[in-house]
């Protein structure tokens, strides 16, 4: 297990030793072999589609940190603990919740199952070094990922279901929107590219897998459910929130080094492709909540969820949000940023623990004796 230096154990959901905590992120960030010992950049204007051969000096400094991020935070899923998974999900919950489960489960599958490919060929058409350290780190934390959501759904008996995925119409039109991406990454136009990595990165990435993690771990939080399976959501959602966080800074980069490309006509596709991408988005919680709503998250609380994850996508690369959301009822679903995303310094990259502490749930006096 890699982070030999790494402070002290904490406890999983299903009681058993969590691997070591990372480092804190100014640790991570402050010295060490990607900040303070590097060559000073080459002269003259930096250009992330330019194609370069030596390996330093690095151009692009500040993106050394996804790959500590990802490897201070390995996990496998046999770490975890399910047998009690599998008894909650076949006596203690009624059929509504586990239809909601199941369908849960297989959404995320399905995901990723189609994403393996993009991180891994990023270096393909940004050829620099220390971004194909970081695209192939990525590509190797969702091939676990797959590992794990294949292990769990055959685990509750799953597998025979992702035979039945092109009948359900909200599934292929999440998949449709999946395709609009490979087709952009495979465009040798930059500009088309870089709508790929947008697409990708703040709307499949950010957004398409959060209304499933909320659902799932709202079982634990308010059923004391799940808690194997909810280490894994965890773990899960705190590296896409990696994997977000790096395309928002291509596409920070890439403003900054071709501001032109930033007009009108590219602030109306990003517009279409979000609009597009929360029609499927929608669909698919519609589908969730097919047979009935769950008592303590309903419908349009994780509608408003993921209508916020878009227009905070958006707003991160400098675009208008698009989509009107009701405060109040935000504030229902700001446990899952605060208890799962962030920890209690807001640092996205520090992770390892998972929240394997006690603050990944709600706690009370049972759960400290």
């Amino acid at each position: 297990m890699p982070g030999s230096g790494l402070s002290g154990h904490s406890i999983t959901r299903d009681g058993s030793p969590a691997p070591r905590d990372p480092d804190t992120i100014s640790e991570i960030f402050s010295g060490g072999d990607h900040t303070g010992q590097l060559d000073p950049p080459r002269p003259g204007p930096r250009d992330i589609f330019r194609r370069r051969l030596n390996l330093k000096p690095w151009e692009y400094p500040e993106l050394a940190r996804y790959v500590d991020s990802i490897r201070h935070s390995y996990w496998i899923h046999t770490e975890f603990n399910y047998t009690a998974d599998i008894q909650d999900f076949r006596v203690h919950v009624t059929d509504l919740e586990r239809d909601v489960i199941r369908k849960a489960m297989l959404a995320i599958a399905q995901i990723e199952v189609s994403v393996k490919t993009f991180w891994g060929d990023i270096y393909q058409r940004l050829p620099k070094p220390e971004i194909g350290s970081v695209g192939y780190t990525f590509a190797e934390s969702e091939v676990r990922h797959h590992d794990a959501y294949s292990h769990l759904l055959e685990l509750l008996g799953l597998n025979h279901e992702f035979g039945t995925i092109h009948q359900i119409p909200c599934i292929m039109g999440r998949i449709r929107y999946l395709d609009t991406t490979h087709r952009a990454a495979r465009s040798q136009d930059p500009r088309e590219y870089t709508l790929a990595i947008l697409l990708f990165s703040l709307f499949i990435e950010h957004v398409s897998l959060f209304s499933q993690f909320l659902i799932i771990l709202s079982f634990n939080k308010y059923r004391n459910l799940f808690k194997g399976i909810s280490n894994v959501i965890e773990a899960t959602s705190k590296e896409e929130q990696i994997h977000g966080l790096f395309g928002i800074d291509l596409i920070r980069i890439i403003r900054q080094e071709q501001p032109q490309w930033f007009d009108q006509e590219m602030s109306r596709k990003i517009a279409d492709l979000c609009h597009e991408a929360w029609h499927a988005e929608s669909e698919i919680v519609h589908w969730l909540f097919q047979k009935g709503e769950l008592e303590f998250l309903p419908k349009a609380l994780v509608l408003e969820f993921i209508k916020n994850r878009f227009n905070n996508s958006l707003r991160s690369i400098g675009e208008e949000p698009l989509l009107e959301v009701d405060p109040a009822m935000l504030r229902e679903t700001e446990w899952f940023d605060d208890e799962v995303i962030t920890t209690k310094h807001g640092d996205f990259f520090v992770k390892r623990s998972i929240n394997y502490n006690k603050r990944s749930r709600s706690i009370t006096g049972d759960d400290l004796f």
